[in-house]
């Protein structure tokens, strides 16, 4: 039986008032029923979303439900499905991906035909996992990066059901884009520009076309880089509007639907005066104003909730200086009141989800300076009780929740940022955990990310080594398809500039004859070639997407 959450009354329609001695007068639906419920931890990957009204809905409602997934298809379909007072959407076309995070806005586009909804419902849920993984992470691949990785992200870029992964590169101003081949390797990386020394990266459907987008925070150039997917591997800022700026030295990003108008907009945190920075999205992946919350101190990291459990989103940083911020979200998008959380230790960055089943969002946040990681505990009313502190090692950095052992609650990872190691730290279900693992990981370990990288239907993990320039990939138990002997990394088949016109340079793993091919697949052009570079020529071609294929490996050309 599905689980039917009670609304508070903050999401009530205003009732219309009756004529003296005359008939009722319609009134405004109110929402009764919204499934799954809020901050759900173990929700099938096939389930439906249904919202129930109190009344029946017009049929232009269909579009007032949004539902979006930041691993594969952006906003899930344009419109729901409307049967009298229920409005529906189900991942028909294909499932949710395993142990992600889904979001979804009620609008105030829900209408009968007394009216529209008085306020939006916004909320979150997280995916059930299945496969063989138990949560022990051995097996898998060392990547080459450019320089100090420190941020990852994975979903599929390319809508091919190979899950890909963007990386940044602190030290420059390019993003990594690893092409997944479903076995959970990525030997084929491409460089994406953007800001100077991007340090943090989130992926979201930001223009509500279907496609998978990201946006750097780009800490030395106090930017956002926005970048729109197309869903064939090419991304394009905005036409004609500049990076948004910031200030200060962002450091930390999360995406969520602020003010319930159905579309993602951004949060971002950093230093020099930049403690909460918000920007609101105008459906086409144009961000502003900017808008500033200062005089908390720097704030490393920052992620979104329904703390409160009315119906929007607050945000919680880290702040190193010895507080966790909590920013409440009256339901427009322009927090205002503040709860600092004392918490010891230089809470360095979080992680928000339901570690003990009561439906609301509880936090992990990684204690840099005292060597573990603090769990606080929702009270209600967006208060928070720290009670157990994991010791983990020196200097964690990067945490992140998900159930790894696939039991149905949500399990903690945490990477040490000096020490070199990997944790990982199984629930017992009511939020009390026991470590399940650790292993040594080489390089400094900064960034962390849990996904299904070889569609065996479990999580695997990326960690980005700030020190030693590579990502590593972990598949869980090694029990998906590339259950064999880790394969050495080889260098990546590059090729620069892209987009390019006239020539391209290529960069060879080895000897090999180069091939550029259309996007059906056709040789049109070869060149052969020893290891090192090689000139391609490309003049005439039609502007679009080509691919360059050698020694084993395949590469995106986009040709201007």
């Amino acid at each position: 039986m599905p689980h039917i959450y009670p609304l508070p009354a903050a999401a009530a329609a205003i009732l219309l008032l009756t004529a003296s001695g005359g008939p009722a007068r319609a009134q405004a639906p109110t929402l009764t029923a919204l499934t799954p419920a809020p901050n759900a931890r173990a929700v099938p990957r096939s389930a439906a979303v249904v919202a129930t009204f109190s009344q029946p809905l017009t049929a232009a409602s269909a579009g007032a439900l949004k539902v979006f997934s930041g691993q594969r298809g952006g906003l899930r379909g344009s419109a729901g499905t409307v049967a009298g007072p229920t409005l529906s959407f189900a991942p028909t076309a294909y499932d949710f991906r395993p142990g992600e995070t889904v979001q979804l806005t009620v609008t105030r586009g829900a209408a009968s035909a007394g009216g529209p909804l008085a306020a939006p419902r916004v909320q979150q849920f997280t995916t059930a996992v299945g496969g063989t993984g138990r949560g022990t992470f051995a097996q898998g691949f060392d990547l080459a990066s450019i320089n100090q990785p420190n941020a990852v992200a994975i979903g599929d870029v390319t809508n091919d059901n190979l899950p890909d992964m963007l990386a940044t590169n602190r030290n420059g101003s390019t993003l990594s884009w690893y092409f997944g081949d479903g076995r959970g390797s990525y030997l084929t990386r491409e460089e994406l520009a953007v800001g100077i020394n991007p340090a943090d990266v989130a992926l979201g459907d930001l223009n509500g076309d279907g496609n998978l987008d990201f946006v750097t925070a780009n800490s030395t150039s106090g930017t956002l880089s926005v970048r729109l997917g197309a869903g064939t591997g090419v991304f394009a800022p905005p036409a004609g509007v500049p990076e948004p700026v910031v200030g200060g030295n962002p450091t930390g990003l999360a995406l969520g639907d602020l003010d319930g108008d159905g579309d993602l907009d951004v949060v971002v945190t950093g230093s020099n005066g930049i403690s909460l920075v918000w920007l609101l999205n105008d459906g086409a992946g144009n961000f502003g104003p900017r808008l500033v919350l200062g005089g908390n101190g720097d704030a490393g990291d920052v992620a979104l909730a329904d703390v409160d459990n009315d119906g929007d989103l607050d945000a919680l940083t880290a702040n190193g200086g010895g507080l966790v911020g909590v920013y409440f979200n009256p339901g427009t998008g322009a927090f205002g009141s503040l709860l600092n959380l004392p918490l010891s230790g230089g809470p360095a960055r979080l992680a928000l989800g339901d570690l003990d089943a009561d439906g609301l969002p509880d936090v992990a946040v990684s204690c840099s300076s005292a060597g573990t990681v603090c769990l606080g505990h929702n009270l209600g009313g967006g208060r928070f009780a720290f009670g157990q502190a994991l010791t983990v090692g020196p200097m964690p950095r990067g945490v992140v929740l998900g159930d790894v052992d696939a039991d149905g609650d949500l399990d903690l990872a945490v990477g040490t940022f000096i020490g070199q190691r990997l944790g990982i730290w199984a629930n017992d279900g009511a939020g009390v955990f026991s470590s399940l693992s650790t292993q040594p990981a080489s390089g400094n370990l900064d960034g962390l990310a849990l996904g299904d990288l070889d569609n065996d239907g479990d999580l695997d993990l990326l960690a980005t080594s700030f020190g030693t320039n590579t990502l590593l990939s972990r598949l869980n138990d090694g029990t998906g398809p590339l259950a064999l002997a880790a394969a050495p990394a080889r260098p990546a088949l590059a090729v620069y500039p892209n987009p390019a016109h006239g020539q391209v340079q290529l960069h060879l793993p080895t000897a090999a004859r180069a091939e550029l091919l259309d996007a059906l697949g056709r040789v049109l052009r070869t060149v052969p070639a020893p290891a090192g570079t090689a000139t391609l020529d490309v003049a005439g071609l039609a502007p679009g997407l080509y691919l360059v294929r050698a020694a084993g490996q395949v590469a995106r050309l986009v040709v201007e």
